[in-house]
């Protein structure tokens, strides 16, 4: 697992308290379906995604057995994304 990356298309990233308080109560997992954006406040700030503080996030929401559930877009802090796999 690794904290703090950037995560790529086709990785599966693990969303708890650390990434934002809305995950406090039901962590989960996505599965990255495009690549993450900065959000509004580090783009109008001109970070890239690499340097943003938080990050717009758009993928699959996965159940525990890792079945694709919503497909949905969140906002987490960079530093707090937990990559858990890679693209096989």
């Amino acid at each position: 697992m690794t904290i703090g990356a950037n995560p790529r298309v086709g990785q599966t990233v693990y969303l708890g308290a650390e990434a934002s308080p809305q995950f406090r109560a039901r962590p989960i997992q996505l599965l990255i379906t495009s690549p993450p954006q900065p959000s509004t406040i580090d783009a109008a700030e001109h970070r890239a995604a690499t340097e943003a503080r938080w990050l717009l996030l758009t993928g699959w929401e996965l159940d525990p057995r890792g079945q694709r559930v919503l497909h949905r877009t969140v906002s987490a802090r960079a530093a707090g994304i937990s990559i858990l796999s890679d693209p096989s």
